[in-house]
């Protein structure tokens, strides 16, 4: 009799650590991915500028920019979205939410989302590296690149998705102090006419900053 109790303590303690490891792997791939879709954010707008620059003076040709532009945006747009998911700021709606008995979403409907997003991410995954693949012999017009380096992006954003959601499932059940604040499954959209009262109550506008350490358990 005495022996369950330990196996479920030894057991509950395995996760937590396991919980804890996979929390912290994903906090630095996505502050990782977070910089690298910052970094190819300006690399966009450097492409697009001097594109139209050189529409208008005719200084030189800037051939390669549509591309350049075009790739850096599909990539940002994948690992923007993982950093964004990790941080629960992907919008939702909560009308069915309000409508529900206290606590039947979050013990009943949030884990049946979880697996429902990850079964998602996963295949977006999957898909995607076999779209990748499919790429792998073609190359773009004008920078002569492998296509398969454009088409990376959706296999990559969606196993950084998937492992985000596997985080914050490992959170929901073995809380630990590297876990994301956000309830990705839970996220809601807030009520525009509470956001304008709060903005007009407030002397400065709170500002969300993604490179926070705010990293306390829920």
């Amino acid at each position: 009799g005495a022996s369950f109790p330990l196996r479920f303590t030894l057991m509950k303690n395995v996760m937590t650590l396991i919980s804890l490891q996979v929390n912290r792997l994903t906090n630095v791939l996505m502050k990782v991915s977070l910089w690298l879709g910052i970094a190819l954010c300006i690399v966009m707008v450097v492409a697009t500028l001097g594109q139209v620059f050189c529409r208008f003076t005719h200084l030189f040709t800037f051939e390669t920019s549509e591309e350049i532009a075009r790739f850096s945006m599909c990539w940002m747009a994948m690992l923007g979205s993982a950093a964004a998911l990790r941080q629960g700021r992907h919008l939702g709606v909560r009308i069915l939410v309000e409508h529900l008995p206290s606590g039947v979403y979050d013990k009943y409907l949030a884990p049946i989302i979880q697996l429902v997003m990850l079964a998602f991410f996963l295949l977006v995954t999957v898909k995607g590296w076999a779209f990748a693949m499919r790429g792998a012999m073609q190359v773009s017009p004008a920078l002569q690149l492998p296509m398969i380096y454009p088409y990376l992006c959706l296999p990559v954003g969606g196993a950084l998705m998937a492992l985000s959601m596997i985080a914050d499932m490992l959170q929901d059940r073995f809380p630990t102090s590297a876990g994301s604040n956000a309830s990705i499954a839970s996220t809601v959209m807030e009520d525009i006419s509470e956001v304008a009262a709060t903005c007009e109550n407030s002397q400065e506008a709170p500002v969300f900053d993604p490179l926070s350490q705010n990293r306390d358990s829920k």
